[in-house]
Parts: C-alpha cells; sequence; structure tokens
C-alpha cells in the first residue's frame, strides 16, 4: 500500500518531533510511515504515542501477552512486520 500523503522523516521536522522520528525509526529498523504522516499533527502523533504506551504502563499484561496481542493485532489488519 502507498501512502497518499508524504510521511515527514527525521530530515523534515526540528526539535523533539526529530527525536520523536528517530526513535520510532531506531526501533522498528526503517522510518515509520504512520508516525511520519501523524507528524504532520504532532499534538496527533504525541496522543498515538501515549496510547501505544497504555497497555504497557497499566500493568496489567505480562510482556509476553502484550506482545502476542500486538502480533495478533497486526495480523488482523494486515501489518508486514
Amino acid at each position: 500500500m502507498v501512502a497518499r500523503i508524504r510521511p515527514l522523516t527525521k530530515d523534515d521536522v526540528e526539535g523533539d518531533l526529530r527525536v520523536t522520528l528517530e526513535a520510532g525509526e531506531r526501533w522498528l529498523g526503517q522510518p515509520a510511515i504512520g508516525a511520519g504522516i501523524q507528524a504532520y499533527a504532532p499534538v496527533i502523533l504525541e496522543a498515538s504515542r501515549a496510547l501505544g504506551a497504555a497497555p504497557a504502563k497499566s500493568g496489567l499484561l505480562d510482556a509476553q501477552l502484550r506482545s502476542l496481542v500486538c502480533l495478533r493485532a497486526a495480523e488482523l489488519v494486515g501489518c508486514p512486520f
């Protein structure tokens, strides 16, 4: 699938937004397309990151189960990684 909006990269932004996109790239090993699109609205990007981090912060699921849930969710939406 090709994004209709060109994702921003770490080279397109500055400051905290650049740090955020760099961290995502290190974690995935490549630029995160979703984060690059959300970077057009940094408030949305930060809210999305907070939502993604919430299960780990809640302490309700152990790390292995969280990983399995994330893997299954990715499979359901056709995520390639």
